[in-house]
C-alpha cells in the first residue's frame, strides 16, 4: 500500500465485509453529511490532511482521516443507546486491529461520543481521527518541467 487510493479501498473492503457495518460513506468534507440519508449502522470515512516528509532520511506521507461510525437506536432507551455506543467502539477498535493486521502505521486519538434526536429514534455516533503513514520513495526524484 503507498497511496491514498490503497489506504480507502482497504478500508472501504472493512466495511462491506463487517457484519455490523450497512454501508460505507466516503465524503470530502463534514458538510457534506448534511444532506445524506443514511442506511444505519453506518461509517463514514473522511480525508482531513497529508504531511509529507523526508525526516532523518525516511520519506513518507501521513495522512490524517476522520472517520465517523453512526447507528440509529429507538428514543428513551437508555439500554439501546449504551450498547450502541459500545458497539461504536467495539467498530471502531476492530477498524484499528485490521489495519494493524496489514503492518499499517497507524494511530487513532480519543474517540468522540454525540447523540442527536430524531422523531422516535437517536443517531448514536463515535467520531475518531487517525493517521496512516505510508512509506515514500527513498530516492529524490526529478522534477517533471518543461
Amino acid at each position: 500500500m503507498n497511496n491514498l487510493y490503497d489506504t480507502y479501498t482497504i478500508i472501504k473492503n472493512f466495511a462491506d465485509d463487517h457484519h455490523m457495518i450497512n454501508e460505507f460513506v466516503y465524503v470530502k468534507s463534514e458538510t457534506e453529511l448534511d444532506h445524506l440519508e443514511f442506511n444505519y449502522r453506518t461509517l463514514v470515512l473522511i480525508p482531513l490532511e497529508a504531511n509529507i516528509s523526508r525526516r532523518l532520511n525516511s520519506p513518507v506521507y501521513t495522512l490524517d482521516f476522520g472517520l465517523i461510525v453512526l447507528d440509529k437506536v429507538i428514543q428513551e432507551d437508555d439500554y439501546s443507546s449504551v450498547m450502541s455506543t459500545e458497539e461504536n467502539i467495539f467498530v471502531i477498535g476492530q477498524l484499528q486491529d485490521y489495519l494493524m493486521q496489514l503492518d499499517m502505521d497507524t494511530d487513532f486519538d480519543d474517540i468522540d461520543f454525540y447523540t442527536s434526536t430524531g422523531d422516535d429514534y437517536n443517531i448514536s455516533s463515535a467520531s475518531a481521527s487517525f493517521s496512516v503513514t505510508i512509506a515514500r520513495s527513498i530516492y529524490t526524484k526529478t522534477i517533471d518541467k518543461d
